[in-house]
């Protein structure tokens, strides 16, 4: 009796044991990480989300780098901080610590290195003067998302591309660092090298926003490579700092407006899409009107600027010369159908996607039924009435003359790149025939000619020569008893084998060419120096 109970006393300590090692296997493990977490303790340092680059892989944003110290409740650590702190600065820190875990703080300055104390130098993601705001855009208050321009359209792929500083501390119960264990550091703020690639030259951009500044209080400025639609500069005034955003929300002037996207009052250069339908029905360049100062439609009377009028020209001259009275005319021989079949085929009926997601204000054009009224169609010929277009549909239709008559959409997006530097390029889009290359051949003529001898002699650069069309629009709006104007220079440079589309835009201007035109000499004149040194 006894042995029995002594054997069954034994059976029943095996089986606890075999219990409670099935606890242990099954427990253990998680136990065991939840303790050695709990004594760990991680701080992020700094945390940078993918970077936009400009065409060349020059960084238009992550580009400066500011001093950042991890830092414990240590006398020595708060005593090197003493050395390059202000006294209010370091109140701040040594309040924050006070609870007795790590801070991380921002400093102006490095100081001696010390115990308790890991020193960085990090990437910051805008400091300083930004190129291109409007382009690479701006993030929301909490500083994760993108809120407008290529931070707002790619903002899945910068985020893919997120690194991260951390520290990670061994601490006691209460959170507080341990003394004498080294804390880990890990860096993957390499990943934050990848991102997009825009079309944007840094260089090119900077000579654009120059001389729209020397001119221009309000306007933009749109500089394209014609034979692929990149977007190599674009400048919209006046311009905001994302680092002082607030400042600018209430501004009359409306700096986060992309007026390079939105839509203005045409004028003149809408002769351009005019002479390209009349070319295109059989219209000979010799064509000759004569200009009395006014031309009337029906019951309504419209007027040349040259209020004596330009006499009898041929459609050179009267291009060159911008006379309205002739346009009129030659769009009433083409007739309002060929007028809106053309408008229609270089994009004035449609917005301009620059990528995906990414796209101008729509451009409008009158209808085709309002098109069976004369008058309407002389309203179009030289780009007045109810025509709207953005300055990036302006470039677009310079860059069909340019291409021979192709028409190839603007764009901002190269590709994307990853951190080990590979880029994905984007192809740029299929081109497609809107007129014969005899046209776009008799349209380039006609500007070279209208900046050698006709409104355009103000835009003639220093070398190299050029095309282009001057315009000025009226808007109908009336601020202070004046009249509000849209001024425009649209064209490309130099004038034998153009590298460049150039179209800039004078927000309420005076007169034809008088704020727009020397803004593109200007761009013309350094974009021939920057050849010269690029060459050398």
């Amino acid at each position: 009796m006894q042995n029995r109970t002594v054997i069954s006393f034994i059976v029943i300590i095996f089986f606890l044991c075999g219990i409670m090692l099935k606890i242990y296997q099954l427990a253990g493990p998680q136990l065991s990480q939840a303790a050695d977490q709990q004594a760990k303790l991680t701080v992020t340092v700094a945390s940078l989300r993918g970077t936009i680059y400009d065409t060349n892989l020059k960084p238009l944003v992550n580009n400066k780098t500011e001093y950042r110290v991890a830092v414990t409740p240590n006398p020595k650590a708060i005593a090197a901080l003493s050395t390059v702190l202000s006294e209010e600065k370091l109140k701040e820190i040594t309040d924050r610590l006070k609870s007795g875990k790590p801070v991380v703080a921002m400093v102006d300055n490095l100081s001696s290195p010390a115990d308790g104390l890991l020193m960085f130098e990090t990437p910051v993601r805008y400091k300083g003067k930004l190129l291109a705001p409007h382009v690479v855009g701006y993030l929301d208050g909490t500083g994760i998302k993108g809120a407008s321009g290529a931070e707002m359209i790619f903002d899945e792929i910068l985020s893919e591309y997120t690194g991260k500083l951390s520290v990670t501390y061994t601490v006691d119960a209460v959170g507080r660092p341990l003394e004498g264990i080294d804390p880990v550091v890990t860096n993957t703020l390499g990943n934050a090298k990848g991102g997009v690639v825009l079309t944007i030259d840094s260089e090119i951009q900077r000579i654009a926003e120059d001389a729209a500044k020397a001119f221009l209080t309000r306007g933009a400025v749109v500089v394209m490579k014609p034979e692929t639609g990149h977007i190599l500069a674009l400048v919209s005034l006046p311009d905001f700092q994302p680092s002082t955003l607030s400042e600018n929300l209430d501004s009359k002037d409306s700096p986060l407006l992309n007026r390079a996207f939105s839509n203005y009052n045409c004028g003149s250069v809408f002769k351009m899409v005019t002479a390209s339908a009349a070319l295109e029905q059989g219209i000979p360049v010799t064509t000759r009107f004569t200009c009395t100062g006014s031309r009337t439609v029906g019951d309504i009377t419209f007027h040349c600027h040259h209020r004596l009028g330009h006499g009898t020209l041929d459609m050179v001259n009267a291009f060159a010369q911008s006379c309205n009275p002739y346009f009129i005319s030659l769009a009433l021989q083409a007739g309002g159908q060929r007028l809106y079949d053309m408008s229609a085929a270089l994009g004035f009926d449609r917005p301009v996607y620059l990528a995906e997601g990414w796209k101008t204000s729509r451009a409008v054009i009158p209808s085709l039924e309002s098109l069976a009224s004369p008058a309407e169609v002389g309203n179009l010929s030289f780009g007045q009435g109810s025509l709207m277009a953005t300055p990036i549909h302006i470039a677009q239709l310079v860059g069909a003359i340019v291409n021979k008559g192709n028409l190839i959409r603007p764009t901002l997006y190269k590709g994307k790149v990853d951190p080990d530097g590979n880029i994905t390029d984007v192809p740029p889009s299929p081109s497609t025939t809107v007129f014969s290359a005899s046209t776009a051949a008799k349209l380039k003529e006609m500007m070279i000619y209208t900046v050698e001898n006709g409104t355009g002699v103000s835009a003639r650069p220093s070398a190299g020569g050029a095309g282009g069309k001057t315009g000025t629009a009226e808007t109908g709006w009336i601020i202070n008893g004046r009249s509000v104007l849209q001024g425009w220079f649209a064209g490309f440079y130099p004038a034998n084998n153009p590298e460049y589309v150039i179209t800039v835009l004078a927000e309420d201007t005076e007169g034809t060419g008088g704020k727009a035109n020397p803004v593109f000499r200007q761009i013309c004149d350094e974009l021939y120096l920057l050849g010269q040194k690029q060459n050398n």
